[in-house]
């Protein structure tokens, strides 16, 4: 937006001088445009001039004086700038510039100020701006309306002045710095939350935004206070209808007793379609999946359920949310449901994977280690198993025969210990954890079943392998990693023996 700035330059070479920044088809000096004639009093003229007697005869318009300062001393008031009678022309062009940038910038703080008195007082939300003390220092036409006092009785008071704010017994400051306040400046970012406020109108209720105003280093130095009153905000029964059909999952709108008021096209085609629709008796026909998450600040309890459906579990992640009026009171409930069995369906296939050996299907050594240390209070047996003369049968007949002698060990060895844990530590490597102390015969009988299946795999007079079985007992005092060290330990003793003999 461009300025005109009208001057008077009684002074001959100076004229000459700064005319050439005149007129339309003259230099302008950025969104300035000069104009040079008589001062017509208005806001805009300047008078350049040497004569003291012009500061008497016309009072109202700002002068720049060439002269003396000690010649204006006692109307320095009316004075804007004193040059000296005599410099060079590119100095005289220096203090002009930067006359018209002054000039310039006073007239743009002038006009953004009352752009933002224009802006805010045709909103007709309640605002404020205030340091970060409570002194208010701009509010809106609105505001002056909800608190009952002009912009002149609140400018510079604080909240407690402003808004009337009594305790009984106790001295309230008049300036207060709230919690929303103070988490402003703290985080030196936006924040918004509900409230109710005692206005000349009665209790309103509002939805507050606060924001930070930050100085050039980015420090705090304000907070600007957006309040929309929400008091009498209401929605059509259509509105509301039309709102919920559109959303993609299952909407349910209760009573205050849970008794159906509306519900959405996705919750009628997922869920039910009835009028009579009855949630809680839904809802005990449905078994929990977790515990439920309690928010009280937020009026909301949350929990995930799952049902059988067609002979396969749907999970339903179910939340509550209390519906409230202006003044707080329930009024009803928004349930809101969302289907989380693909996401179920997916974690237990990425868990399975995480705890699983890839080629036999066994639980892998991560998976052992976490169940002895969950386990670790209690008795256990650990079978540590090694298979022998491995080694040779990949050499001889490729790996991928090696791969199906492993992944029959695995099977064999689930057959025979069918109530253990059975896990692939690696390699050639297995466990099997036991729950108690060990029953030596039922063990004893599972190893030789287990190398007479291991046998079948091979041909007779060719390439075996056998297996290397140790038993290790815990107390519940050893952790995995040393209950599978002395379990290793002990195998690689067996395995030894097995060939000094």
């Amino acid at each position: 937006m461009k300025i005109y700035i009208k001057l008077n330059i009684d002074d001959a070479a100076d004229a000459v001088i700064f005319r050439s920044y005149a007129g339309p088809l003259g230099k302008r000096h950025w969104d300035a445009e000069l104009v040079f004639g008589k001062p017509d009093h208005k806001w805009n003229s300047l008078l350049i001039t040497d004569k003291r007697e012009f500061l008497e005869q016309i009072p109202e318009i700002p002068v720049v004086y060439i002269g003396k300062a000690e010649d204006v001393e006692d109307v320095f008031d009316r004075v804007y700038d004193v040059w000296p009678r005599v410099e060079s022309e590119k100095s005289r062009r220096m203090r002009f510039e930067r006359l018209i940038a002054n000039l310039r910038n006073a007239n743009n703080t002038w006009l953004y100020r009352q752009m933002l008195r224009v802006v805010i007082d045709s909103d007709p939300s309640v605002i404020s701006i205030k340091d970060v003390d409570d002194h208010h220092v701009i509010v809106n036409k609105s505001f002056e309306d909800a608190c009952g006092k002009n912009r002149d009785q609140v400018r510079e008071r604080g909240t407690g002045f402003i808004w009337n704010v009594t305790s009984s017994g106790e001295e309230i400051s008049e300036y207060l710095v709230s919690e929303q306040d103070a988490k402003v400046i703290s985080e030196n970012a936006l924040i918004y939350f509900e409230e109710v406020r005692n206005t000349t109108g009665g209790s309103r209720h509002y939805l507050t935004f606060k924001s930070p105003l930050t100085d050039p280093d980015g420090e705090a130095i304000g907070i600007v206070t957006v309040s929309s009153d929400k008091t009498n905000d209401g929605i059509r029964s259509s509105e509301v209808t039309d709102f919920l059909e559109n959303l993609p999952f299952p909407i349910l709108i209760c009573d205050p007793s849970f008794k159906t008021v509306k519900m959405n096209y996705s919750f009628r085609n997922q869920v039910s379609g009835s009028a009579s629709f009855d949630y809680i008796a839904w809802k005990h026909t449905l078994k929990t999946s977790g515990e439920p998450k309690i928010n009280n600040e937020r009026h909301n309890v949350s929990q995930e359920f799952f049902t059988d459906y067609f002979g396969k579990p749907r999970f339903f992640y179910i939340s509550e949310n209390e519906i409230r009026d202006s003044f707080g009171n329930k009024v009803g409930y928004f349930v809101i449901l969302r289907d989380t069995t693909f996401e179920r369906t997916l974690e237990k296939s990425v868990l399975g994977a995480a705890n699983s050996d890839a080629l036999t299907g066994l639980y892998n050594r991560r998976y052992l280690v976490d169940h002895i240390n969950n386990n670790g209070d209690k008795p256990i047996t650990l079978l540590y198993m090694d298979l022998d003369n491995f080694k040779e049968i990949n050499d001889r007949f490729s790996r991928s025969r090696g791969d199906e002698v492993l992944v029959k060990t695995a099977s064999f060895i689930k057959e025979c210990f069918p109530r253990g844990t059975v896990a692939r530590l690696g390699g050639d490597e297995f466990a099997v954890v036991l729950e108690g102390y060990a029953d030596k015969v039922a063990i004893e009988a599972g190893c030789i079943l287990l190398e007479s299946k291991l046998q079948s795999v091979f041909r007779a007079g060719g390439p075996s392998a056998t297996i290397s079985i140790s038993v290790t007992e815990s107390d519940g005092s050893m952790d995995a990693e040393e209950l599978l060290l002395q379990g290793g330990k002990s195998m690689y003793k067996v395995k030894t023996d097995k060939r000094s003999n």
